[in-house]
């Protein structure tokens, strides 16, 4: 009896501890922050609701030969990490593309998609060829707005937030 009571006694002291809370952190790179914020105002539109808690998004001069990856672990805290060298010398378009590329596997779970569409463009921006998805002319060539991939945009933020999104007409 007196074995029960104690045991007893223990698993109440037990169950009545503190659990140990795992701090979080939430470290943004002001360069980043922009594009953070306007992932958010899309996930919106699309009607998903985007909470950017428990992350770290940072630069690093990386050694592999990815411009971004993401990670995570078991706590829940996410991490992303942008290479610096892909970085400096982006149109704003592709920083754009690779910073919500790398958003889409932390906060939707997308996966890489390497699928074409019918023009041979890449199918989504979860893609692992580059990410001038809807990229500037370079070299504009007056008459000629082919290269000029900007009015593309709209297509691939909603694929990102919409898998079965339909194909774009100029993709046709």
């Amino acid at each position: 009896m007196q074995k029960t009571i104690l045991l007893l006694l223990l698993l109440i002291s037990l169950s009545c501890s503190k659990k140990e809370t795992i701090p979080t952190v939430y470290e943004i790179d002001p360069k980043l922050q922009p594009f953070l914020a306007t992932f958010v105002a899309e996930a919106k539109k699309h009607n998903i609701e985007i909470v950017p808690e428990n992350l770290r998004m940072k630069f690093e001069r990386e050694s592999r030969e990815v411009c971004g990856h993401f990670a995570s672990d078991k706590n829940g805290q996410r991490e992303i990490v942008i290479n610096l060298a892909c970085w400096e010398n982006a149109p704003n378009q592709n920083r754009e593309a690779l910073v919500f590329h790398e958003l889409g596997h932390c906060f939707l779970n997308r996966l890489h998609r390497d699928d074409l569409l019918p023009n041979k463009a890449p199918s989504s921006i979860m893609s692992t060829e580059g990410n001038g998805h809807y990229e500037p002319c370079i070299y504009p060539i007056e008459g000629d707005n082919s290269c000029n991939k900007t009015m593309r945009r709209d297509y691939y933020v909603t694929e990102l937030f919409n898998p079965k999104t339909p194909v774009p007409d100029w993709a046709k």
